[in-house]
C-alpha cells in the first residue's frame, strides 16, 4: 500500500515537473546573455537595470552580446534622444534610431529572419545609454515598450502641458479611448523635462512613456523643446502674462506655441483635440499658454495662409470638436468609474491612478494626494472634487452640439470608420458602374441583335421575291417555249 502510494506521488512529481518545462521555454529570458565592449569605462552600468546609472559615448562605442540560444529581442533604454547607430548580426548591418525613441525595441528575428547567437551594435560618440537588454525567444516582460510610431490620423489628440498632467488632470481619458474603444490616439507635450533651469533630469522622461505605456498609449507622444517654466496665479490674465514673462525670458514667444500647436494639428490630423482648462486649473501659466494658444490654434490650422511652412509640409486641417477641461459652457460630464473588461475588470480612474505611479519623481507633490487621497481612500474619479477630471465643456464644434453627452466622440465618426466607409462607397461606385456597364453592353447587344434580326427579315424577303420573280421568269419562258413549239407543230 505504501509502495503504491509512493509510486503515485512520484508520478505525479514529475507529471508537474513536465507541465513546468513549456511554461519555462516560453520566458524570454535576457540574464544569460554575456557582452563585451569598446569605449566604455564601468561598462557594466549598461546591463544593471537600473536607468539612474548611464553612460556616455566618448568616441564610437561597440557592444557585442552572445547567447547560444539565440538572441530575439533588443531592448535599450537611452537617457538622451539618441543619434542613428548600427545593428550587425552576421555580414548584415541595419541602421537603428531613426525613429528618435528613448526607448526602442529590435525584434531580431523579423530583421534577421532568425535569433542570431550574437550581435554587435555601433553607438556614435555623444549618444547616452542607461541600460541594454537582449532577450532570448518567448514572452517578453510587460515593461518592454513597443513603440509605434506617432500617428499619421490621430482620432484623439490629448494636448497636455507637463509629463503626469495627462494623468492628472486628464485621468480617464487614455485608457478610456486607447484601449477600451481602440482608437488612435496622439498625446502631444507643449514643455519637454530633458533639462530644467540648466539642470538635466534623468528621470521625468523615462517616467512619462512609462505612465503612457501603462495606461495603453502605443503611439510614440511628441512633445516641443520649450522648456519647463513655472508661474502661477488664479488670476487667468496674471497667470498669462506671468508665463509670457517667463517663455520670454528662454526664449520662447506665445506665437511660437500657437505655431507649435498649430503645425502638431495639422501633422496628426485630430478629429477631436482636448486640452486644459483656460484658467489653467489651478493657475499653472503654461497651462494658460497652451489653453489659450489652442482655441487660436484649431482655426489657423485650417488656414493656409497662417505658418505656411507647416501647411506646405502637412496641408491644412479643420479640427471637429475641441474638448476643454472645465470649460462652463456646453458641460459634459465623462464617466471614468465603469469597470471595464477590456481594463482587467477596473475603471478608466483606476488605470490612470496606476499611470501616475509612474511619475514617482512627482510623488512629493499635492498631486499625489489630489489622484489618490490621504491614505488610498480614492477609488473613482467622481470623489475629486477640485479640477474634477470628469468635467469638460465642448469650446468648438463643427459636428453639432452634443445631445447624448458623455463621450468625446459624439457626432464623429473615426478615421477607420470614415476609410471603410470611403471602401464602401468605392465598392458600390464600382459596382454601380459595372451594372451601368453591363447593362449599356446588353441594351447595346440587344439592338445589335435586333438589328441583325431586321437585317435578316428583309434579306429573307428579297430572297422570297427574287425567288419569286425567278419561277415567274421561269414559268413565262416555259410557255413561250411551249406555244412557240405548238406554232412550229
Amino acid at each position: 500500500m505504501i509502495r503504491k502510494f509512493l509510486r503515485t506521488v512520484l508520478i505525479v512529481f514529475i507529471f508537474s515537473v513536465l507541465l513546468l518545462i513549456p511554461a519555462r521555454a516560453e520566458e524570454a529570458d535576457y540574464k544569460a546573455t554575456t557582452w563585451t565592449t569598446k569605449s566604455f569605462s564601468d561598462a557594466e552600468v549598461l546591463f544593471d537595470s537600473n536607468r539612474a546609472t548611464y553612460k556616455t559615448v566618448k568616441e564610437n562605442g561597440y557592444i557585442t552580446m552572445q547567447n547560444p540560444d539565440g538572441i530575439a529581442h533588443l531592448y535599450i533604454e537611452f537617457d538622451r534622444l539618441p543619434p542613428e547607430w548600427l545593428l550587425k548580426a552576421g555580414d548584415h548591418t541595419i541602421t537603428c534610431g531613426q525613429k528618435g525613441f528613448l526607448h526602442e525595441y529590435i525584434d531580431l528575428v523579423a530583421v534577421y529572419g532568425k535569433a542570431p547567437t550574437a550581435v554587435s551594435i555601433k553607438f556614435p560618440m555623444g549618444t547616452v545609454i542607461a541600460d541594454v537588454y537582449a532577450f532570448t525567444e518567448g514572452d517578453l516582460p510587460d515593461w518592454v515598450q513597443k513603440w509605434d510610431v506617432p500617428c499619421e490620423k490621430a482620432d484623439l489628440m490629448l494636448l497636455s502641458s507637463h509629463s503626469d498632467d495627462e494623468q492628472l488632470f486628464f485621468a480617464g481619458v487614455l485608457p478610456y479611448y486607447a484601449i477600451e474603444r481602440k482608437m488612435e490616439v496622439q498625446v502631444v507635450y507643449i514643455v519637454q523635462h530633458f533639462e530644467a533651469n540648466g539642470i538635466k533630469d534623468h528621470t521625468r522622461p523615462h517616467e512619462q512613456l512609462d505612465g503612457l505605456w501603462k495606461v495603453g498609449v502605443r503611439h510614440y507622444p511628441v512633445m516641443s523643446t520649450f522648456p519647463d517654466v513655472y508661474s502661477e496665479s488664479k488670476n487667468r490674465d496674471v497667470a498669462f502674462k506671468q508665463a509670457e514673462k517667463a517663455f520670454g525670458a528662454a526664449g520662447v514667444t506665445y506665437d511660437d506655441f500657437k505655431s507649435y500647436i498649430t503645425e502638431c494639428l495639422r501633422r496628426f490630423k485630430p478629429l477631436v483635440v482636448v486640452s486644459h482648462d483656460l484658467n489653467g486649473e489651478y493657475g499653472h501659466g503654461t497651462h494658460v499658454f497652451c489653453a489659450s494658444a489652442l482655441t487660436e490654434a484649431i482655426h489657423l490650422a485650417a488656414d493656409k495662409t497662417q505658418y505656411p511652412q507647416s501647411a506646405n509640409r502637412y496641408g491644412t486641417w479643420q479640427v471637429e470638436k475641441t474638448y476643454l477641461h472645465l470649460y462652463e459652457e456646453n458641460p459634459i460630464t465623462m464617466d471614468w468609474d465603469t469597470p471595464l473588461e477590456s481594463l482587467g475588470g477596473k475603471s478608466p480612474f483606476q488605470v490612470t491612478q496606476e499611470g501616475f505611479g509612474c511619475h514617482k519623481s512627482q510623488h512629493w507633490t499635492w498631486f499625489k494626494r489630489w489622484i489618490y487621497g490621504n491614505n488610498n481612500q480614492i477609488t473613482k474619479a467622481t470623489q475629486i472634487d477640485t479640477y474634477s477630471p470628469c468635467r469638460y465643456g465642448l469650446y468648438d464644434t463643427k459636428v453639432g452640439p452634443d445631445q447624448a453627452g458623455g463621450d468625446f466622440m459624439e457626432n464623429v465618426l473615426t478615421h477607420a470608420e470614415r476609410e471603410e466607409l470611403d471602401r464602401q462607397e468605392a465598392k458600390a461606385e464600382r459596382e454601380r458602374q459595372e451594372a451601368e456597364q453591363k447593362a449599356k453592353f446588353e441594351a447595346e447587344a440587344a439592338a445589335q441583335k435586333a438589328k441583325y434580326r431586321k437585317v435578316a427579315f428583309f434579306g429573307l424577303c428579297g430572297c422570297a421575291v427574287l425567288v419569286l420573280i425567278a419561277g415567274v421568269i421561269a414559268l413565262v419562258r416555259r410557255r413561250r417555249f411551249k406555244l412557240e413549239d405548238e406554232e412550229e407543230l
